[in-house]
């Protein structure tokens, strides 16, 4: 190889190298966003499949009893662990360079909420809950991608909504006349209004009041 063809491939490096560089760091730090996206939408799944109805607490006795105050129960919130490949899952925890990152904090919250078709209380089957459950993360952003990208790019936040059949917690907040009448069953009190009876040939009676519509 001649001198100049020496000098001619080193400029080539020179010139060529930064920009190769620069496409292999980005593949990298897409590749570990992409991995923190994944494992955020796992934590969410996870928590609105899962812990629903881990342990069967929504529909244990003491469910119930915690909602007879008629306040809306609280739903699961998923564990930011999944994030890092640790509890609940079993195996070795990741390597630091794909976990998120330590600041700020992973972050995760779960609203819950109900609706209804209306009509008559004491159908169950009229209401139904919905979890809506949010997982986020974040990585910084590399300088040198910054100006491309921007700094709030490297965010990772999945937010899904889970519709479940309605729950007792859910019921007994929904339909204050069942509230009541289960109130009336546990303390032997039995105040609550039964619904009267549709005697022979005569028009049915109106549907119980909705007297929370909570869920309608």
């Amino acid at each position: 190889m001649k001198h100049t063809q020496r000098g001619q491939t080193l400029v080539e490096l020179v010139i060529a190298m930064p920009i190769v560089l620069l496409a292999l760091f980005a593949i990298m730090y897409i590749a570990r966003l992409g991995v923190l996206n994944e494992r955020a939408e796992l934590a969410v799944r996870y928590g609105g499949i899962m812990l629903y109805n881990a342990g069967g607490t929504q529909y244990s006795a003491a469910n119930i009893y915690a909602n007879l105050a008629g306040s809306l129960p609280a739903c699961p919130t998923p564990p930011v662990s999944i994030l890092s490949d640790a509890s609940p899952f079993p195996g070795p925890t990741s390597a630091p360079y794909w976990q998120p990152d330590a600041s700020p904090a992973p972050t995760s919250s779960c609203t819950t909420g109900a609706s209804g078709f209306g009509g008559s209380q004491f159908i169950a089957s009229h209401f139904w809950n919905q979890n809506t459950i949010n997982v986020t993360a974040s990585i910084a952003v590399p300088p040198f991608l910054t100006g491309a990208i921007g700094s709030s790019a490297g965010t990772a936040s999945t937010t899904l909504t889970f519709t479940h059949a309605a729950n007792p917690g859910i019921i007994l907040w929904c339909s204050t006349e069942v509230r009541n009448r289960v109130n009336d069953a546990i303390t032997a009190q039995g105040s609550a209004t039964l619904p009267t009876p549709i005697p022979d040939g005569s028009s049915p009676p109106p549907n119980p009041p909705n007297n929370n519509g909570s869920c309608n």
